[in-house]
């Protein structure tokens, strides 16, 4: 393999100096090493697959033990990230002359071979997408709970944070001294800390909707939201009662009134815009004082399988609310690029605070990434796919590559020597 990476990024190099982690400076080193390999490196990113593409060929130990070994706390990459982040992305909305906030939360499951057991963020883990009521279905992999904030076509990562079972806290601390065990958090818990973060951070003056599914529409987390000033619109199951009384039932008390049909969005420009039809009925969720408005949608009249749907904010119309809660799906983006791009569930690395810390350095790149697209955005008013960004950038590494490769041949008029020296030593053993 040809080390591609001569040098760094110099936009690379600006974004890191932006978020101004605290770090050493052998540390943030580490950090830029690592978050330049993550966007360069194709296949799967292990330690060592990501430090050959360096062209001085350190020891992928010394990115082991920066995980492993060396004293700092992924709040210390992410405290100043989510600061940056979120005041960049907030100046461009004023730019763009947008005031309106949509804050996702969704967690996500990432797999690993049914065979691994010894890495303390894997285990056995409910997959709902598989799986069904009477039949569910388990995989090994971890568990993220993740918070995207969106302004208008743009938008960022703001957090994501592992979670662990409480069985499985329970089983790991069984191995740890008392002064290092795990503590239990629930999903809640964590989306409500990544919302309390966010919350701080937030001046006056823009309007929030906070989006999430049926998973997480507890009345804790509506409740929480709402004192924040912050209008929620959610997925709802058909067991939720409103006004005493099942959602579901409330459906069949309905189902002689008209249906209004509602467009929203197209999400490809080939794809015809979808169409939904809803009625709605205003009431109290059990456990909320306040009233919402809860939406009955049906992909045709005759559908069986009704979506329920809930908004705080009864100024909305229902293809109002439907249209910003189709927002949710940049999350979705996030998901795949972490783990298929960027390599999240890659990790090889045992300990619990270990693998917090890769998540934190793959962030980092997820987020470098999102800041390129908007910044592009701003400039053309295009927004670019996140694939594009990445082929730009290794393309930008192996030109410069090449281009010195050659200037150093011009130069010493000796091709094989330079050839010798940029080519790894076992690519020349095997000629």
């Amino acid at each position: 393999m040809l080390p591609t990476i001569v040098q760094h990024s110099a936009e690379l190099v600006a974004f890191i100096t932006l978020l101004a982690p605290a770090l050493y400076q052998p540390q943030i080193r580490h950090l830029l090493n690592l978050a330049e390999t993550i966007l360069v490196c194709g296949g799967r990113k292990t330690l060592s697959n990501l430090y050959r593409h360096l062209g001085d060929q350190p020891d992928p130990k010394t990115a082991a033990d920066f995980f492993r070994e060396s004293p700092w706390e992924r709040e210390e990459v992410g405290r100043g990230r989510k600061q940056a982040m979120l005041a960049t992305f907030l100046g461009m909305a004023q730019k763009l002359k947008l005031a309106t906030l949509l804050v996702s939360v969704d967690d996500s499951l990432g797999k690993k071979d049914k065979a691994t057991r010894h890495l303390e963020a894997v285990d056995f883990q409910h997959n709902h997408n598989d799986g069904t009521s009477k039949k569910p279905a388990f995989v090994n992999g971890f568990v993220y709970v993740e918070v995207h904030v969106q302004i208008g076509p743009i938008g960022f990562t703001f957090d994501l944070r592992l979670y662990l079972r409480e069985k499985t806290v329970r089983k790991r601390n069984r191995r740890r001294a008392a002064g290092q065990r795990l503590r239990y958090h629930s999903k809640y818990q964590l989306a409500r800390a990544m919302l309390s973060e966010l919350a701080a951070m937030l001046p006056s003056g823009f309007t929030v909707y906070v989006l999430f599914d049926s998973w997480y529409a507890s009345a804790k987390l509506i409740k929480f939201c709402r004192r924040q000033g912050w209008q929620v619109i959610c997925a709802l199951k058909h067991n939720r009662r409103i006004d005493q009384k099942r959602v579901d039932h409330h459906d069949q008390a309905l189902r002689h009134r008209h249906y209004d049909k509602v467009v929203l969005q197209a999400l490809h420009p080939l794809r015809p815009a979808p169409v939904y039809y809803v009625r709605t009925l205003t009431g109290r969720l059990e456990d909320i004082s306040e009233p919402a408005c809860v939406i009955i949608s049906r992909r045709h009249k005759g559908d069986p399988r009704p979506k329920y749907f809930l908004c705080t904010d009864l100024n909305l119309s229902a293809q109002e609310a439907l249209r910003l809660y189709q927002r949710r799906w940049p999350v979705e983006v996030d998901n795949f690029y972490l783990k298929e791009g960027l390599g999240l569930a890659d990790f090889r690395l045992q300990r619990f605070e270990a693998i917090d810390k890769w998540f934190a350095v793959t962030l980092v790149s997820l987020n470098y990434l999102q800041y390129q697209q908007a910044q592009r955005y701003l400039e053309t008013s295009q927004l670019l796919p996140l694939a594009d960004l990445i082929r730009q950038h290794r393309w930008l590494h192996l030109e410069n590559t090449i281009r010195q490769i050659a200037q150093e041949a011009l130069q010493t008029g000796n091709v094989e020597e330079v050839l010798r020296r940029h080519m790894p030593s076992a690519a020349w053993a095997v000629v």
